[in-house]
C-alpha cells in the first residue's frame, strides 16, 4: 500500500482523465439556460438580458453590479443563445482545469492525488457564488505563477482574466484590475520585467480594455466610475444583520483574525531579523493576495448576512488560504496555510452545517446526477430559445401601453418581459441599488431626458423594511415633474409621460443641528398650513460614525438606524434606514404607504390625513453605540409647477 501511495504519476493522459473527472464533478448547472420567470432576483437577470437585446450601453444606459458579460454567468436566456453560454462554459472550465492542474504537486504521487481530490470535493460541495470569485481568484493565481516561474504567458493570462473579470462583475473586476496594475509594478521593481516590457503590458492592457469596451458596447470611463460608486454604496445600503447566527459569523471572523495575526507575526519576524530578500518580499506579496481574497469574501459574506451570502467566506476562503502553501517561501507560512484550511473546514462542520444541513460530497451520487444533466446540456447547445411570455396585466393596461416604451419602479422588472412590453429602463434598473446621490441622479436624468420612457409602472415595495419611497428620492421627484397617473390596478400605478416638464425651484434651505433620538418637528420654519399644493419638502440628514462605527463599517457592516415617522393623527411607524440614503434626502410632505397614496401625491403633493408631524432617528443599539449622537438636518423647500 505504501509503495502504491508513493507511486509517481508521469502519464499526462492519466492526469488529464483525473482533471476531466474533477471538472465533471464540479459542474454546477442543471441545464444550459433557464426560462425567464418572476421574482426580484430574476428581475435583474432578465434586465441584463433585455439590455443586451436592445444594445444598451453599460455605464451610460445601464449601471449594475454585473457588467456586459455578467449575463453569461446568470443563464437567463432571452437574447443570449445557448451556444454563447456553451462557449463561455468552455472558457470557464478550461480555466478551472488550468487551476486544478497547477495546484497538483510536482512530481505527482498517488497520495497527492488523493489529498487534492478530497480537498476539492469538500470545497466544491460547500461552494457559494463560485464562478465570479473563481475567475477573480484565477487571475491572482496566474499572476503568482508568473512571479514564481517568470514565464510571461502566466502574466498574459493574469491580465486577460483581470480584464474579463472587469466586464463580468464590478466588485471583483475593479479589484482584479488593481491587482494587475500592482503585479506589473512589483514585477518591474523586482526585476522580473524590463522597463520596455512594463510599458508594453500596460499599453496592451489599456488597448485590450478599450477594444473590449467597444465590442461590448460599454462606455469605459463611465462604467469604471459607476462600478466604484456601486461598490462604495453597497456596504451601507445592503447591510443585513445576521440575527441568531452569530456563532457561525464569529467563527469565520476568528479565522480571518488568525490570518491577520500570521501576517503581523511574519512582519515582526522580518523587521527583527532584517530579512529583506526577494523571497521574503514575494512572501509578503502572497500574503497580500491572500488578505485581499479573504477580505473580499468576508465582506461579501457578512455585509448582507442573509442565507444567500452568509456562507460565502466558509465556502471559498480555503482557496484563498491555498495560496500560502503553494507560493510562500517560508516553511511556517506554508504550514499556516494548511492549518487555516483545516480550521475553515472544521468551522463549516461545527457551526454552519447545523444551520444549513449536512454537506454532500458523494462521488457516486454526483456522477449519477451528471449522467442525466450532461447529455441534456449538450443536446441543448444548438437549441433555439423561444420566448416565454406570461401576461398578467389587465388587457386594457396592455392596450394603453401598446408598443410604446415602458419602465418599472421599483424592482420587479421581470413583469416587463413577461407582459411582452417595450423596455426602456432607467440606468439603475432596481430602486434598492440606487445607493447614493450619484446613482439616483443618473435615474433622475433619464426621466427628465428626451429618451425617457413613455410609461412607468410604479409599485410600493419595501426591501429590508425600509421606507419604500426613500430608495430613489431624486428619481421620484423626476417622476413628479414628468409623469401623470392614469390607472391603478392591484399594487400598480400606471404613469404616463407628459409633454411639458414641471420646473423644480429651490425656495429655501434651513440647517439644524440635532441629536439622535429626539423627534424633529417638520415644517418647523414654515407652517404646514402655509405650504401650497405645488411645494415639496425634502430633508437631508448627515450622521457621523464614531471610531467603533468606522471599524464596524470597514470590517463587518455599518451600525443600523431606525426611522420613526409620526403623522398628524399621532400614528407612529418605524422603518430601517441607512446614512447613505438619508444623506441624499427624503420627501416628507406626507407618509406614502400604497399606490393610492402615490396617485394622490402626484395630483396634490400631499396625502389626506397622512401629513408627517415629526421624524426621529435612533440607532439600533447592539451593545455599544456606533454613531455620534449629533446629526445635521437640512430642510429644503421646493416649488414644483
Amino acid at each position: 500500500m505504501k509503495q502504491f501511495l508513493t507511486w509517481q504519476i508521469k502519464s499526462y493522459f492519466l492526469i488529464f482523465a483525473y482533471l476531466l473527472l474533477l471538472i465533471v464533478l464540479l459542474f454546477p448547472y442543471y441545464q444550459i439556460s433557464s426560462i425567464p420567470t418572476a421574482g426580484i432576483d430574476n428581475s435583474w437577470r432578465i434586465a441584463l438580458e433585455m439590455a443586451y437585446q436592445k444594445g444598451l450601453v453599460f455605464g451610460k444606459d445601464i449601471i449594475y453590479t454585473y457588467g456586459p458579460l455578467g449575463r453569461l454567468t446568470q443563464r437567463i436566456s432571452i437574447e443570449t443563445s445557448n451556444f454563447e453560454l456553451f462557449l463561455f462554459d468552455i472558457f470557464c472550465f478550461a480555466n478551472v482545469g488550468f487551476l486544478l492542474f497547477y495546484l497538483l504537486p510536482k512530481p505527482l504521487k498517488v497520495y497527492h492525488l488523493a489529498i487534492h481530490f478530497v480537498l476539492f470535493i469538500l470545497i466544491s460541495s460547500i461552494y457559494g457564488e463560485w464562478l465570479s470569485f473563481l475567475l477573480f481568484y484565477i487571475s491572482i493565481f496566474s499572476g503568482l505563477l508568473f512571479l514564481k516561474r517568470q514565464n510571461q504567458w502566466f502574466l498574459f493570462h493574469a491580465i486577460l482574466m483581470g480584464i474579463i473579470n472587469f466586464y463580468i462583475k464590478a466588485n471583483y473586476g475593479v479589484i482584479a484590475l488593481g491587482f494587475v496594475f500592482i503585479l506589473l509594478l512589483y514585477a518591474f521593481f523586482s526585476k522580473r520585467l524590463s522597463r520596455q516590457n512594463l510599458f508594453l503590458y500596460l499599453f496592451g492592457s489599456t488597448i485590450g480594455l478599450i477594444l473590449l469596451a467597444f465590442l461590448l458596447k460599454t462606455d469605459l470611463l463611465a462604467y469604471l466610475f459607476a462600478s466604484i460608486e456601486i461598490i462604495k454604496g453597497y456596504n451601507e445600503s445592503q447591510s443585513f444583520f445576521p440575527e441568531h447566527r452569530f456563532r457561525a459569523v464569529a467563527s469565520s471572523y476568528a479565522i480571518f483574525a488568525l490570518f491577520l495575526s500570521i501576517f503581523i507575526g511574519f512582519l515582526i519576524q522580518v523587521f527583527r531579523k532584517k530579512l529583506f530578500t526577494l523571497a521574503i518580499l514575494d512572501s509578503f506579496f502572497v500574503l497580500g493576495c491572500v488578505g485581499v481574497c479573504s477580505f473580499v469574501l468576508i465582506k461579501y459574506a457578512f455585509v448582507r448576512a442573509d442565507d444567500g451570502h452568509l456562507m460565502s467566506f466558509v465556502r471559498s476562503a480555503s482557496l484563498a488560504f491555498l495560496l500560502l502553501p503553494f507560493f510562500s517561501t517560508e516553511t511556517w507560512l506554508k504550514q499556516s496555510g494548511w492549518f487555516l484550511i483545516a480550521i475553515n473546514l472544521l468551522s463549516y462542520f461545527l457551526f454552519y452545517q447545523p444551520i444549513y444541513g449536512e454537506v454532500s460530497f458523494s462521488v457516486t451520487n454526483n456522477l449519477r446526477i451528471k449522467t442525466y444533466i450532461l447529455p441534456q446540456y449538450f443536446r441543448d447547445i444548438f437549441k433555439k430559445n423561444t420566448p416565454h411570455y406570461s401576461p398578467n396585466y389587465p388587457k386594457d393596461v396592455l392596450t394603453i401601453i401598446g408598443n410604446k416604451t415602458v419602465d418599472l419602479v421599483p424592482n420587479e422588472t421581470s413583469e416587463i418581459y413577461l407582459n411582452k412590453l417595450n423596455y426602456n429602463p432607467r440606468p439603475i434598473v432596481q430602486s434598492y441599488q440606487a445607493y447614493n446621490e450619484y446613482l439616483d441622479k443618473k435615474n433622475q436624468e433619464k426621466y427628465l431626458s428626451s429618451t425617457a420612457p413613455d410609461f412607468v409602472i410604479y409599485s410600493i415595495e419595501s426591501t429590508d423594511n425600509k421606507y419604500a419611497v426613500s430608495d430613489e428620492t431624486l428619481t421620484f421627484i423626476a417622476l413628479l415633474q414628468r409623469y401623470e397617473p392614469i390607472k391603478i390596478w392591484d399594487n400598480h400605478l400606471l404613469l404616463r409621460k407628459k409633454e411639458q416638464i414641471k420646473t423644480l425651484k429651490l425656495i429655501k434651505q434651513i440647517k439644524h443641528d440635532w441629536v439622535l433620538g429626539k423627534p424633529f418637528p417638520l415644517n418647523s420654519s414654515i407652517k404646514a398650513d402655509s405650504l401650497k399644493n405645488d411645494q415639496l419638502t425634502v430633508i437631508k440628514i448627515k450622521t457621523k460614525y464614531n471610531w467603533l462605527g468606522k471599524s464596524l463599517n470597514l470590517f463587518f457592516q455599518p451600525p443600523h438606524l431606525n426611522l420613526e415617522l409620526t403623522t398628524n393623527d399621532g400614528k407612529k411607524t418605524i422603518y430601517r434606514t441607512v446614512p447613505i440614503l438619508l444623506n441624499k434626502g427624503m420627501i416628507v410632505n406626507s407618509k406614502i404607504d400604497n399606490v393610492n397614496d402615490v396617485k394622490q401625491f402626484f395630483e396634490q403633493q400631499f396625502v389626506t390625513n397622512k401629513g408627517i408631524k415629526s421624524i426621529k432617528f435612533e440607532e439600533i443599539l447592539r451593545r455599544k453605540a456606533g454613531f455620534d449622537n449629533s446629526i445635521e438636518i437640512l430642510e429644503e423647500f421646493y416649488e414644483l409647477k
